[in-house]
This record gives structure tokens, C-alpha cells and sequence, in this order.
């Protein structure tokens, strides 16, 4: 009978805390293809504490956060990090990109196919840029603004922008608006 309630303890509090832990480990990681591995290592750390010990269900969303942050840091070692610093933080001159790009892709005629989007997804989290997969995934999936996403990231607003408008054109280059290239 205690497994039985301690499963669904579990699930209610999964449900409760899902997305805002993943936001969390998004925001949090170097490579967006970490993110299920630690999502998983953190919900199987709780499932042994509820397991082992009564738990409080007060503060247990900054509880799974604590147990996150250290599922991150000890995924990341030193080496990990240092091959993961991004090399397109500015440009030479200091200038924002957005402001040099021209707007020419309607995001509304910008419409993925579900069978693409796997394909798609792939190229996206393969960038060396790291941001990239994390903003599209922040705007698109999580349905953050771009306002929430640079504040998240502590990046500036046109950076955000520059990094959505520039990989939807990069996206319609390589795949096309009715498919492949």
C-alpha cells in the first residue's frame, strides 16, 4: 500500500513541477541534449527520497530544483564546460546583429510539418551555439517571450531575436517551405 501512495505522490507532484523543471534545466544547461538525462536523473532522486523518507510537500518545486542543480553540475565537469563556450557572443565591431539583418520571413507562412520537425529539431539542437536549441524551445514549446526568454538567459532582447530570425531563415534556406531542399 506505501508504494502505491508513494507512486502517487510522485506523479502528483511530476505533474505539478514538470514544466517548471524543465524550463529550469533548459535555462541551466550547456547542451539542450542534456536536458532529458538530467530531467530523468532528477525525478529518479525524488522517487528514491519518497522511497526512503517522509517528504514535506512545502517548497518541493525549490527542493527538486536543489537536487536539478546538482544533477547539472555534476553532469558538467570542467573539461565539458570549457568545449562548450560559445564563440558567437558579439561580433567584431560590438554591434547587435539584429540590426543588421533584413526582415524578409513571414513566421506565419513558416509552417513545419509534423514528419519535419524531428529532422528539423535534430539540426537545431546540433548548432554549436547552444543558445539556439534552448531560445527555440523557450519560444516555440514553452511559449515564453522573448522578453522572459533574455531575462532567463541574461542575454539582450536582440540577441534573443537575432538568434530566432536568423536560424527561421537558415531553417528555409536548408528545408524549404514544402519540405527538403
Amino acid at each position: 500500500m506505501t508504494s502505491q501512495s508513494n507512486l502517487y505522490k510522485f506523479n502528483d507532484i511530476y505533474d505539478k513541477t514538470h514544466l517548471d523543471l524543465l524550463k529550469y534545466v533548459i535555462i541551466k544547461c550547456h547542451n539542450v541534449s542534456d536536458t532529458n538525462d538530467i530531467i530523468q536523473e532528477t525525478y529518479l532522486e525524488l522517487w528514491n527520497i519518497i522511497n526512503k523518507k517522509k517528504l514535506n510537500n512545502n517548497n518541493i518545486k525549490s527542493y527538486l530544483i536543489s537536487i536539478a542543480n546538482n544533477k547539472i553540475k555534476k553532469h558538467y565537469t570542467l573539461l565539458q564546460k570549457i568545449r562548450t563556450i560559445s564563440i558567437y557572443e558579439k561580433n567584431d565591431k560590438d554591434m547587435e546583429l539584429i540590426d543588421l539583418l533584413e526582415d524578409k520571413i513571414n513566421i506565419e507562412n513558416f509552417v513545419i510539418q509534423k514528419d519535419n520537425w524531428l529532422t528539423i529539431w535534430k539540426y537545431i539542437k546540433s548548432k554549436k551555439n547552444q543558445d539556439i536549441p534552448k531560445v527555440f524551445y523557450l519560444y516555440y514549446v514553452l511559449e515564453l517571450s522573448i522578453k522572459e526568454i533574455s531575462k532567463e538567459l541574461k542575454k539582450s532582447e536582440s540577441y534573443i531575436k537575432n538568434l530566432i530570425y536568423r536560424t527561421l531563415k537558415e531553417l528555409q534556406e536548408k528545408f524549404g517551405k514544402g519540405g527538403y531542399s
